[in-house]
């Protein structure tokens, strides 16, 4: 019974779908960007909802302008916002620096139409709304204010002068001595909106530049270890080799076999290590390691073997049983698919399904991670990202023979495919 009240709260606290697509972020975009991406949706969603809680006060501001003004106002509001809400769901936010601009131009563009469009009088009730775009004078600052603080704290001070001096036109037929008090708690009213949206750019800022900080001290770590592995096989070559090549040396004629000893240990101390310096590992050997680091991240994950060692007549065919692969190319494949499984586990989703199709050949050793969940926009995954950079891509390009793709699309699941040739 508790584990079925276990898995019960498990789905109850799972998000549905549309939740994840509005709020989450995928994993390689900064975090900075996709603050920015959804403030100006729910700001679209302003711009739009505006126009349709303030009916009364549209129809008040009709009384004393031109007809075509009302419509045009409208247009000006609902048009920005929309094209806000369509483009947050654009990867990246190249786009929201021209939209934040042409939010704030429409905005003024807007309020400057009202003065033409002013028929001279004042609406009957002094109470009421003569200009109903007072209503979000501080939205455009803040869609603004997600791109450059100081820009948008200068586009709340005009929007507001503008939009009350209008305001006090239509409600008076005159400007009056409480406007300066007007425009006044305008802006400190709306700065304080201000106020949380640059706190939130500034904290996905800053969390971009810990991770980042974070990744350099990794790889610097990192590189520190390899560092320290080289000098301790330098330290082994000179202990075992160099001065025990030394320590022979004596007087009288020279040994012909200390000679090839000095040069062997010389050649060791020049020699770049590669793959074919390890032991062998078996086919069988292969496949269990596969087997075993698939399962090791999940007991969902198939593995499906191509290359069967028999015949299309069910003969087992005797080259398979002398098939062996380099130790450290079986390590490198190994790792960078557990790292490809590990990713389908953390961002694919969690009704993703992925399949290792694993193929061996005398002279190859290749698989594909194919797994049908959200996917994402290789090109925008950053240089920091060690998952794919290093641990993937990286580790294959650093193995004689090995190589490795990455190919994803937004809602179109991933395939990571790496392989291994014998040089």
């Amino acid at each position: 019974m508790a584990a079925t009240d276990a898995s019960l709260t498990d789905r109850t606290m799972e998000h549905p779908a549309w939740v994840r697509r509005v709020f989450e972020s995928d994993s390689a975009e900064p975090d900075l960007d996709h603050v920015r991406r959804i403030g100006a949706r729910f700001l679209g969603l302003g711009f739009i909802g505006y126009p349709i809680v303030s009916f009364a006060a549209i129809a008040s501001a009709a009384t004393v302008t031109a007809s075509w003004w009302v419509p045009l106002s409208v247009i000006l509001s609902v048009g920005p916002g929309i094209l806000l809400i369509i483009s947050s769901f654009r990867r990246g936010v190249s786009w929201l620096a021209p939209l934040a601009l042409a939010t704030w131009g429409g905005y003024l563009l807007g309020i400057a139409l009202w003065f033409p469009a002013w028929t001279g009088a004042a609406i009957a009730d002094t109470e009421g709304v003569a200009q109903w775009m007072i209503a979000f004078c501080g939205m455009p600052s803040m869609v603004l204010m997600l791109v450059n603080a100081r820009l948008g704290a200068i586009s709340l001070v005009v929007s507001s002068v503008a939009s009350h001096v209008s305001q006090q036109l239509g409600r008076f037929g005159e400007v009056t001595t409480d406007l300066v008090f007007e425009i006044v708690w305008s802006v400190v009213f709306t700065a304080v909106f201000l106020a949380v949206v640059l706190v939130a750019t500034r904290t996905g800022r800053r969390l971009d530049e810990t991770r980042e900080e974070t990744y350099r001290n990794a790889a610097k770590v990192a590189a520190e270890a390899a560092r320290e592995v080289e000098k301790a096989r330098f330290d082994a070559i000179v202990h075992d080799r160099v001065i025990a090549s030394l320590l022979a040396v004596g007087p009288g004629t020279p040994d012909h076999r200390l000679a090839a000893q000095a040069r062997s240990a010389l050649e060791e101390l020049v020699r770049v290590p590669v793959a074919g310096d390890a032991e062998a590992v078996s086919r069988a050997e292969t496949l269990r390691r596969i087997r075993s680091a698939a399962a090791d991240v999940s007991e969902r994950f198939e593995v499906q073997i191509l290359g069967a060692a028999t015949d299309s007549d069910g003969t087992r065919v005797a080259r398979w049983d002398h098939v062996d692969y380099p130790v450290e190319a079986v390590q490198a494949v190994v790792e960078a698919m557990s790292e490809a499984l590990r990713n389908v586990v953390r961002h694919a989703g969690p009704d993703a399904e992925c399949a290792v199709i694993v193929q061996l050949a005398p002279e190859v050793l290749s698989m594909a991670v194919v797994d049908n969940g959200t996917g994402f926009d290789p090109d925008s995954v950053g240089p920091g990202r060690v998952g794919i950079a290093v641990s993937i891509r990286g580790r294959m390009s650093r193995l004689p023979g090995g190589h490795a793709q990455v190919n994803s699309r937004p809602r179109r699941g991933t395939t990571v495919q790496i392989g291994w040739e014998r040089p």
